[in-house]
């Protein structure tokens, strides 16, 4: 087990637990330097800070911005950025517009296709951050499938009534709110991606080129060959490393908090920034 995890999700956009309990969670699991990381908002994080503070645990405040590299969808972890700077601000209000304008064709898909897709966004609408888990929970309440992941099969997954992509601000643009914002970049999760090694390479010398700083290479549920690969990328691309469990459910254990493969010491840890300030904070 790791006690650092860097990406973490709550209620404040497609998680289950509320910040607060989400950090009891994570504290639980041993974990005692983490960021929470919502999809595209800041909204948890006042809340999670207060947690952090209650369980002797340090907060990294980050979050999750969806960016788009070549036609493609991806995303880029913020660590260490500041909620209120005015460039993170607007890139939140942007991908906020996104996401509700998606979430409507989302609704008018799936009514097309024959699922109760107004209904659903009924439910979905009620959430400021609407998004494709929540259509997957939305079928789940409706009785349309047994479970979210049947409803991704379905309805929502690749190449499904619901797989409606949304127009994602660049990846420069992206990493630039990030810094801009105070913060660090890391590529999220660069082995979930469709793309041949030849463009994972390209991206990360790319990601490296516009800003970025790390690359994840530990992240929950991947198999050790994954890790070796994802090592070799950041290597290769000069970028330091981070490591999160993407937890969005206590529930499934392959994303538990800290559950993470250990880092190859050829690799520089991205969160060596954050340490001090956490062995600081267990002194005080």
């Amino acid at each position: 087990m790791s006690a650092v995890d860097l990406h973490l999700h709550s209620n404040r956009s497609d998680g289950v637990l509320a910040p607060a309990d989400l950090v009891a969670f994570v504290a639980s699991c041993g974990v005692r330097l983490f960021a929470l990381t919502d999809h595209d908002t800041v909204d948890g994080l006042e809340e999670a800070a207060h947690a952090a503070r209650a369980h002797g645990t340090t907060l990294v405040p980050g979050l999750e911005l969806s960016a788009a590299w070549r036609g493609r969808g991806l995303h880029v972890v913020g660590l260490g950025v500041d909620p209120t700077a005015a460039p993170l601000v607007r890139a939140i209000e942007q991908r906020t517009r996104a996401r509700r304008e998606r979430a409507e064709r989302i609704r008018d898909r799936l009514d097309r296709a024959g699922a109760p897709g107004t209904a659903a966004y009924r439910v979905v609408s009620a959430h400021p951050l609407p998004t494709r888990t929540h259509f997957a929970r939305a079928l789940v309440e409706l009785g349309v499938c047994a479970d979210p992941g049947r409803a991704f099969e379905r309805w929502l997954g690749r190449g499904k009534p619901g797989d409606v992509a949304a127009e994602w601000p660049d990846l420069g643009a992206t990493v630039q709110a990030i810094v801009a914002a105070g913060g660090v970049a890391v590529l999220a999760h660069p082995l979930r991606y469709t793309l041949s090694a030849g463009q994972r390479r390209q991206l990360a010398a790319e990601f490296k080129a516009l800003g970025g700083t790390a690359l994840e290479v530990a992240v929950g549920g991947v198999a050790p060959h994954q890790v070796e690969t994802a090592t070799g990328l950041a290597l290769r691309a000069g970028l330091e490393a981070s490591a999160g469990s993407d937890c969005h459910d206590p529930a499934l254990p392959w994303h538990r908090p800290g559950r993470l493969a250990k880092l190859s010491s050829a690799l520089v840890p991205v969160w060596r920034r954050w340490e001090g300030a956490h062995d600081a904070a267990a002194h005080a």
